[in-house]
């Protein structure tokens, strides 16, 4: 094993591993441009290292995704089925112990264990904390869901009214209802979906510094940090997506570049939607998208990590 190597946080200077981290700034308001800088800081600073620790999950991911495409065609049995169970077991302790190395870098400054990896309770500790988070978002983002999926049919239906056409007896299911649609009905819909958006975004915002917290203080800490970010929900919001839609962007565009020298998209699923097999738009597009932003979680994790430490550096009390 490795031994330890003290880094400064976040690459900022200033703050090392034996200093708390609110011992030098505290409840300070989050600015958007300086949290880009820091987010992309400890990328930037120890990318070499990043590359070497995430490429056994992102092989495993890539199997997966590999596999997942053979499943499409024919069910998967025998050695197929076996490397699948293999590589998604490979893929979560990957991809976890290359989490902990983000946060171990940004918040603590320590670089130890292979490549930075190993499993202690750092690792467990992430674990308990997403799990937690993982939790208390699907709960608030299926009610969500739940609420506009009523909206959109009960505009659908109001669409499907107007025209003069009895549902029930036309036997219009939901697909069929949306080409009744109009513009006004569209932006309603849009209107309602982005709200939702917005509520699930403004969660994972409150719940974000539980990620450093547990780490700075050594200890499992989700709802006890929630204060932590009282009022600056919104400014933490627009600086994660300000900070990832530079990556997605450039990760989108390689990808469509891809695409288009092979003449096909590989990490397309069909979607089912009614009685349709869906290849194009949204309800594919979005799926297919998050699954390529997973085969370059060895930059987006860090990015991540680094913004995370750098609202715990302004919002942890000073006696932390």
């Amino acid at each position: 094993m490795r031994p330890r190597v003290a880094l400064d946080p976040v690459g900022q200077g200033g703050i090392s591993d034996r200093e708390p981290i609110g011992a030098v700034m505290s409840s300070q308001p989050i600015a958007i441009l300086p949290s880009l800088s820091a987010a992309y800081r400890l990328l930037l600073a120890n990318w070499q290292r990043f590359v070497l620790a995430g490429l056994p999950f992102t092989l495993a991911y890539a199997i997966k995704l590999w596999l997942g495409q053979m499943a499409q065609s024919a069910e998967l049995t025998g050695f197929w089925l076996t490397l699948d169970a293999v590589a998604l077991i490979a893929l979560t302790v990957g991809s976890l112990a290359f989490s902990a190395m983000a946060f171990r870098l940004a918040v603590r400054g320590e670089y130890d264990g292979r490549f930075g990896l190993r499993l202690s309770a750092d690792e467990w500790r992430l674990f308990v904390v997403a799990m937690l988070n993982a939790a208390l978002v699907l709960i608030v983002a299926l009610l969500a869901a739940m609420f506009a999926i009523v909206v959109f049919g009960t505009v659908a239906a109001g669409a499907v009214e107007r025209a003069g056409i009895d549902a029930r007896e036309a036997g219009i299911d939901l697909p069929m209802a949306m080409q009744y649609l109009t513009t006004a009905d569209w932006v309603a819909v849009g209107a309602v979906n982005v709200l939702a958006l917005l509520l699930v975004g403004w969660l994972v915002a409150r719940l974000c510094l539980s990620f450093p917290a547990s780490f700075a203080q050594r200890s499992v800490r989700v709802l006890s940090v929630w204060s932590l970010s009282e009022g600056q929900a919104w400014r933490i919001l627009a600086s994660i997506v300000a900070a990832l839609a530079p990556l997605v962007i450039v990760e989108i565009g390689l990808y469509e570049a891809v695409c288009a020298i092979l003449g096909e998209r590989p990490l397309m699923v069909p979607v089912v939607l009614g009685e349709d097999l869906l290849t194009e738009g949204g309800f594919v597009r979005i799926p297919e998208y998050l699954r390529l932003t997973g085969l370059f979680a060895i930059f987006n994790l860090p990015v991540v990590a680094g913004l995370y430490a750098h609202f715990h550096t302004l919002r942890a009390p000073a006696s932390e």
